[in-house]
């Protein structure tokens, strides 16, 4: 049997795109950063997304039924540590990410990011420890966000537009 901390190691060398999640209807508003998030279908328009059972996020996201996906552009490390910082309230989280748009359904998105997926929900699937969010995509609004936000090994490396 594999380890956990040799697994999450194993892990830290594959490189991510870093998102923020974003939600808003009967369980309020919240957002959280992650990357675990993959397109699953282009017919229809889907994706999925894995959240820890044990995280806030995912008892919202379950009575909300939508979220945003917000791709981080180059440059929004600090968004990024915003939404992923324990002890923040939401509006201070929303507060440091600068523009915020509403999309459909009053689902918030950062007007930064390289763009913003909303996300109605289909499925939920426990698995281990998380839950797989797998959703169709309702709505895609680009925003004014350039290049592209990544995590390998531990560390931010931005992606720049040539």
């Amino acid at each position: 049997m594999i380890g956990r901390e040799d697994f999450r190691a194993a892990m830290a060398k594959l490189a991510a795109s870093v998102h923020v999640i974003t939600t808003d209807g009967p369980a309020g508003r919240h957002g959280m950063t992650a990357t675990a998030v993959c397109s699953l279908s282009d017919d229809p328009a889907s994706l999925l997304l894995c959240i820890n059972r044990k995280a806030r996020m995912h008892d919202v996201l379950v009575a909300n039924r939508r979220f945003c996906v917000n791709v981080l552009a180059a440059g929004q490390e600090h968004v990024s540590a915003v939404f992923a910082r324990s002890g923040l309230s939401i509006a201070e989280r929303f507060a440091g990410a600068g523009p915020v748009v509403e999309l459909d359904h009053g689902v918030p998105a950062l007007g930064e990011a390289q763009i913003a997926v909303l996300t109605a929900v289909d499925q939920v699937i426990a698995a281990g420890g998380h839950s797989i969010f797998i959703g169709h995509v309702e709505q895609l609004v680009p925003g004014m966000g350039q290049g592209a936000l990544t995590y390998y090994d531990r560390a931010y490396f931005p992606l720049k537009v040539a």
